[in-house]
């Protein structure tokens, strides 16, 4: 399949068909530069830009503001014709808007790399906090599906004297960039580079609308409660924290037990509210979700309200637990999603997409449960309201 597209009046063009995203692997780029180059197998198939292509996707948490998007290859790779492109949600979403960057004249002062620059910006007019980055060659100009370069996101934008300058071509790209949380559920395997410096030194920055406090446990367990069934408790020994990573493990018991959060926030006429997290599946002994369709070594539940003609006093949950082992009854186990054991999976949805719609959201709950030994990690959860009363 294509690529079948039209431009639109901020330059952007909407994708219709760029073939199935299967096995997408996402990379979440870090701001700044010192990073290892990039040295992992791209994706073959239809590309954006090209008809046949070796592809990459980056993810870049934004605020609002102004950046510098920085590409750079070896130099030996004169003819490797890259295209980067940006999209405004999920590339893959029927709505999604793709940027396609200048690539400008070749420099090939420095005999190390070729080098490109290009200021960008991100509206506070956005919806969503995700800027997805592709980086696709054609297959007929490169023989390997891994080809060398490296990609960073940095700021303030750099603001030479030339267009080329000390072996760098610098461009620009959109400078005032909508993003927007894409109408679907989307999942995706994920490999998220730690920076070479300690975080930790750097201020946190807040993602605008995100009703969860300390969802990447930049702070410990800080606004998060230990539980067990969903009841606040102490002595809860299968939970552990370590590199911001929350890890619920079993060895005996199928008790519910993990961490919650009490939100009790008014979404009432959001556009959106788009939870978001990083799961893994270090161990399953059972597959599929226990009995009832339940239980799973690593699980989000969403407590909420819904808006009635009376006062309405029913507890409603929103649950999707993660197995990596097969399950015997998909229909039982559809509150679920199998993920590739011991790997990171992003996954995205979007909570006004049930019906009847969430009014009030309750509490947030991570959790594990079921057959014994299991073993379930979560990083970087997100409540991210659009819209509606502030």
């Amino acid at each position: 399949m294509g690529v079948i597209c039209f431009f639109t009046p901020a330059g952007a063009q909407t994708v219709f068909d760029v073939g199935p995203p299967h096995n997408r692997h996402v990379y979440v780029l870090p701001f700044g530069a010192g990073h290892p180059p990039h040295n992992r197998p791209a994706v073959e198939g239809p590309g954006f830009r090209y008809a046949s292509s070796y592809s990459l996707i980056y993810l870049f948490n934004a605020v609002p503001g102004a950046y510098s998007l920085v590409f750079s290859y070896p130099a030996g790779d004169v003819n490797l014709k890259p295209m980067i492109s940006l999209f405004d949600r999920w590339p893959y979403d029927p709505l999604a808007k793709r940027y396609d960057l200048p690539m400008g004249p070749i420099i090939t002062t420095n005999r190390k790399k070729i080098e490109y620059r290009w200021n960008m910006g991100i509206s506070p007019a956005s919806t969503g906090s995700l800027l997805y980055i592709a980086v696709e060659v054609p297959t007929g100009a490169h023989g390997s599906n891994i080809f060398p370069h490296d990609i960073y996101i940095t700021g303030p934008p750099s603001s030479p004297m030339f267009t080329r300058e000390d072996g760098i071509t610098f461009l620009s790209g959109p400078n005032n960039l909508v993003l927007a949380n894409g109408r679907e559920s989307v999942s995706y395997a994920v490999d998220k580079t730690e920076p070479p410096f300690d975080a930790n030194a750097l201020p946190a920055i807040p993602i605008p609308g995100d009703l969860v406090r300390n969802g990447s446990f930049r702070n410990g367990l800080n606004h998060w409660a230990p539980h067990r069934d969903r009841t606040a408790a102490e002595n809860v020994q299968s939970i552990s924290l370590a590199d911001r990573i929350l890890k619920i493990k079993a060895s005996q018991g199928n008790t519910r037990e993990g961490v919650m959060q009490d939100i009790h926030e008014d979404v009432t006429g959001a556009s959106s509210l788009l939870l978001m997290a990083d799961v893994l599946v270090k161990e399953q002994t059972r597959g599929g979700l226990g009995p009832d369709g339940r239980d799973a070594p690593i699980a989000i539940a969403v407590a909420y309200k819904v808006a009635s003609g009376k006062e309405d006093t029913r507890k409603l949950f929103f649950w999707k637990g993660f197995y990596a082992l097969p399950s015997e009854d998909l229909e039982k186990d559809s509150g679920g999603q199998m993920v590739p054991g011991g790997q990171w999976y992003r996954t995205t949805f979007d909570l006004m997409q049930l019906e009847p719609k969430p009014a009030t959201i309750l509490f947030v709950s991570l959790e594990g449960s079921g057959w014994p030994a299991r073993e379930g990690w979560i990083r970087d959860v997100h409540l991210i309201k659009s819209g509606g009363k502030h």
